[in-house]
């Protein structure tokens, strides 16, 4: 059931211990300093949750609870079926408890539902919001591995966080309390079913490609016609898509209201190509511009939203403001490049196991190739020998996995960072959907083979598919190409907003000596901040700079060690 707002929670699984229990409260007290209104509070032997949506109890007949929800609300599911149905059929996170005690607190299947946990004594804390969650510990100790990460890749891997002790849940991940209550929870990774689909000959792709659309607009289905709609779009096919299909799901046309900003990469006008889209569709659109002017703001709200564990999307702030204001839920393309596009195969030659990790690990931390023009160069050896080891960890597992190197890249970059986006940044406006993450969806393109995806070579038939009048549309890469526009952060009010925050604070000493010294308010100083931002790769690792910055700036005194030198150390 999609919520009427933003949807937050958080609770305790497990026996609460004092120390647990006075974690418990301060988390909730964080909370409400926030402004957070409980519509779900329940308060039981072994589990209490909170939400700021209904959250109804699906009870069995055997006496279990089951509490389930996703960044669009709760989900509905069978009671007593089993919890991994639930987290698959709904991509939703859930709090399970049995009748004769115990209970689980498990992850969704795509991974891209944001739950963080921290284990105190015999209990297990969780909030969708980390910062509620630091109040539950009474040591803060930073991870810097996790910050040497989201430099390289954008994001901390393998569910890490920047601190500790605080973990997110994984796909089809969970936390488990036994009955007695008496030990420490125990994680356990469940069967997760994307990493067994292998892709097989199909004999007719026309029906594959119904079939999948059909599902997409299922699973859209029952927000899309309760009325108003919002779906993102932008100057891509998957977008496209989406507001192709709450169109064909909603009342009516006057019921969807299509979002466009840029995504300020210089090298996309995602204005252009939308609005010939909605033209083509019939629907009304929003086209939110960000002002140069507000890039310190868009950066504070982008960090608070995500707590500081991506450096992604700052670029989406300005609309989620405005969509602060809107009706009805928000539809995501996030997923379709991974799993549509077809851009993950890896060569037939294959080499070492451990090189192939390494080199799926490397393809995502590409930032790093111009790492010495933005940090130090002893940070930058550092990082390129140290930051991929966690997530060479995380590839390993799909070594000889035919679509390994679509999950692979999905777990190091999707998952922990890009999903925060829909998640977390809109999340945070409106409930939020994800049809192109959904379990069918994802089952089906996983079995495809990589020849029917390579270089898009499937779009033509889904947007097809999904509405004639898409056919043939080009996308703003196709009609731009490399056409150059001023990025909005390589402004001269963006590149002093970035260069302030960076070289205010201790976040400084990562720096290079050329930038360190290039003062913004100085004509050569704040040219040299220009370039930088002015290109995607030393961009990213700015903004990432940036998170830091904010973050130092926000957690410093609580920590044990706030010397960002410890990124050297990762």
């Amino acid at each position: 059931m999609t919520a009427d707002h933003p949807v937050e929670v958080c609770g305790a699984l497990g026996r609460m211990t004092p120390t647990a229990a006075r974690g418990f409260e301060r988390m909730l007290a964080a909370a409400s300093d926030e402004g957070a209104q409980w519509r779900t509070s329940r308060d039981e032997k072994g589990w209490r949750l909170r939400s700021t949506a209904a959250l109804p109890a699906l009870e069995a007949g055997d006496g279990s609870v089951h509490h389930l929800w996703n960044a669009a609300g709760s989900a509905h599911h069978r009671a007593g079926r089993p919890w991994t149905e639930a987290a698959a059929h709904a991509d939703a996170c859930g709090l399970l408890m049995h009748a004769a005690g115990g209970g689980i607190l498990h992850g969704s299947v795509s991974g891209a539902q944001v739950l963080y946990t921290a284990e105190v004594d015999t209990a297990v804390l969780f909030s969708t919001r980390l910062r509620w969650l630091t109040h539950a510990l009474d040591r803060l100790t930073p991870d810097w591995q996790a910050w040497a990460e989201i430099l390289s890749f954008g994001a901390p891997v393998g569910g890490h966080t920047t601190f500790e002790g605080m973990r997110r849940l994984q796909p089809m991940e969970y936390a488990e309390v036994s009955s007695e209550g008496n030990s420490p929870p125990r994680r356990r990774q469940a069967r997760w079913s994307w990493a067994e689909h292998e892709p097989r000959p199909v004999k007719d792709m026309q029906a594959v490609t119904e079939q999948v659309v059909a599902d997409m607009a299922e699973f859209m289905r029952p927000a899309a016609a309760a009325g108003a709609s919002n779906p993102m779009l932008s100057g891509g096919r998957d977008s496209r898509m989406l507001t192709a299909l709450a169109l064909r799901e909603a009342p009516d046309a006057e019921s969807v209201t299509a979002w466009t900003t840029s995504s300020d990469t210089g090298s996309a006008l995602e204005e252009i190509v939308g609005a010939r889209a909605a033209h083509a569709l019939g629907v009304g659109q929003r086209i939110v511009t960000g002002r140069y002017d507000e890039v310190d703001r868009d950066l504070r709200a982008y960090a608070d939203a995500v707590d500081h564990q991506a450096s992604f999307h700052v670029w989406l702030t300005p609309v989620a403001r405005r969509l602060g204001a809107a009706e009805g839920p928000i539809f995501d393309g996030i997923g379709g490049g991974v799993f549509f596009g077809g851009g993950f195969a890896d060569s037939s030659v294959r080499s070492s196991s451990e090189s192939l990790s390494a080199q799926r690990a490397a393809s995502r931390s590409h930032y790093l190739l111009e790492a010495n023009r933005v940090l130090s160069s002893a940070l930058t050896a550092s990082l390129r020998g140290s930051a991929r080891s966690r997530a060479v960890e995380v590839a390993r597992p799909y070594e000889s996995h035919p679509n390994g190197h679509t999950l692979a890249s999905y777990l190091m970059r999707t998952v922990p960072g890009i999903a925060l986006a829909p998640a977390r940044v809109l999340g945070r406006s409106r409930p939020t959907i994800m049809p192109m993450i959904s379990d069918a969806v994802v089952s089906a393109a996983l079995q495809l083979p990589h020849e029917a995806k390579a270089e898009g070579a499937w779009y033509p038939q889904l947007l097809k598919a999904a509405d004639a009048r898409l056919a043939g549309m080009p996308t703003a890469d196709d009609l731009l190409g490399m056409h150059h526009h001023k990025r909005r952060m390589a402004s001269r009010e963006g590149a002093r907003a970035v260069a302030g925050l960076i070289r205010s604070g201790p976040a400084s000493l990562l720096l290079s000596p050329a930038l360190r010294d290039a003062d913004p308010q100085e004509g050569s100083g704040l040219v040299a901040w220009q370039r930088a931002l002015s290109t995607t790769r030393t961009q990213h690792l700015l903004k990432g700079l940036s998170m830091l910055s904010l973050w130092l700036e926000d957690y410093g005194p609580r920590l044990t060690d706030a010397d960002p030198l410890g990124v050297h150390r990762a």
